[in-house]
């Protein structure tokens, strides 16, 4: 099964970070091929903790798939955690950790283990996991300056 992972460093406080990566509805609004997200059968705990489904809709280059997640966010933790419901994984789960450093920002884990169902789309995704891992976190960072502003 195919696993990969990422850190970065931001200029951005942990709870900035974790509302951002906790924010699945908006995710259409910065990731160009996530499409549409629908969010539903959410839960949230006195704590600020929840739980959520995500039902997303993923286009890249005329491919088009659809999947579900089950969304754990728990912010004191600083984890957001997705697993699959059903779509066109064997098996996947992205997991995000957000630590807070010093007065300078906050450390960014993004760690996703997955299996498609179809082989050559698995393969497709293996040869370009990297670049799309990349493109995820810099997603995340050009909206993180939107919202917050930029930092040096």
């Amino acid at each position: 099964m195919p696993h990969f992972s990422k850190s970065i460093h931001v200029p951005y406080s942990g709870q900035q970070a974790f509302e951002l990566v906790s924010d699945i509805a908006a995710y259409p609004d910065f990731i160009k091929w996530i499409t549409a997200m629908r969010v539903s059968e959410m839960r949230v705990q006195p704590d600020a903790s929840f739980t959520c489904l995500g039902e997303a809709a993923v286009g890249f280059k005329g491919f088009v798939e659809r999947f579900t997640t089950r969304v754990e966010a728990d912010p004191a933790l600083g984890r957001v955690v997705a697993s699959l419901v059903k779509g066109p994984f064997r098996k996947l789960k992205a997991e995000w950790v957000i630590e807070a450093t010093d007065s300078d920002g906050s450390d960014i884990s993004l760690s996703i283990d997955y299996d498609f169902r179809n082989p050559l789309i698995g393969m497709l995704a293996a040869a370009n996991q990297e670049l799309a891992v990349n493109k995820i976190l810099g997603a995340f960072l050009s909206e993180a300056e939107r919202r917050y502003g930029a930092k040096a």
